[in-house]
């Protein structure tokens, strides 16, 4: 609903970019198809949730992991998720996840049974990117003094350069479909400032999360739930 709170006296210019997806499942979800159960934070706490059962038949794995896909109506997009062994912490299985890894594993879905539940989830998320994306190696346009936004605009008060990346994302996911948005806002500042048998897919415990474009398998959205507590 909302990025800025406020302008800044020293803020040039903001650039807003925004998505929104909003989609209903092939096949959605029925009463008695939802119960409670108990979903395993990371931090080892025990939290009723409300579980949506269902029969998939598109199976995924690695050596690390299961999981399943779940096509969203018309097939344009897919719900796909990765449940990492028991024992194995979720962020240390995030970080063997490559690029290569993670579309051989969607490429290499079996057609095969499975029983699968999915807890209801909703929330949102926001981070800061300036640290990490002079990680990644943009650095010159986060230096007052080496930016260079000329061709975009100048002030009479000093250089212009970015302040602040504020990235923000809101999920939910329920029986009737998945909600999901992400904005992110760019703040230009001005220098003075196994055997064939159906298998069971459960996610009680933390898992990854993708939504994938139903043509290419590429992500468009994907994350993490590590605990469900309100």
């Amino acid at each position: 609903d909302k990025i800025i709170d406020r302008t800044e006296p020293d803020s040039m210019l903001y650039l807003i970019n925004a998505l929104a997806f909003d989609a209903a499942w092939e096949n959605p979800y029925k009463k008695e198809d939802i119960q409670y159960g108990t979903f395993t934070s990371r931090g080892g706490s025990l939290q009723e949730v409300e579980m949506m059962y269902s029969d998939e038949y598109y199976y995924l794995c690695d050596e690390n992991a299961v999981g399943f896909l779940k096509d969203y109506k018309d097939g344009a997009y897919r719900f796909a998720a990765l449940l990492p062994e028991e024992g194995m912490d979720i962020y240390d299985y995030i970080r063997s996840l490559t690029s290569e890894g993670l579309q051989k594993i969607i490429a290499d879905a079996k057609d095969t049974p499975i029983k699968a539940a999915i807890p209801k989830f909703s929330y949102d998320y926001e981070v800061t990117m300036n640290q990490i994306l002079q990680e990644m190696g943009m650095s010159t346009a986060f230096d007052a003094s080496r930016a260079d936004f000329s061709k975009m605009g100048n002030s009479a008060l000093g250089n212009l350069y970015i302040g602040e990346v504020l990235h923000k994302t809101f999920i939910s996911v329920d029986e009737l479909g998945t909600k999901a948005g992400a904005v992110t806002s760019v703040g230009i500042k001005t220098m003075s400032l196994r055997p064939e048998v159906q298998k069971e897919v459960y996610l009680n415990r933390p898992f990854v999360y993708l939504i994938l474009d139903g043509e290419t398998n590429l992500p468009v959205f994907m994350g993490t739930i590590v605990d469900l507590a309100d």
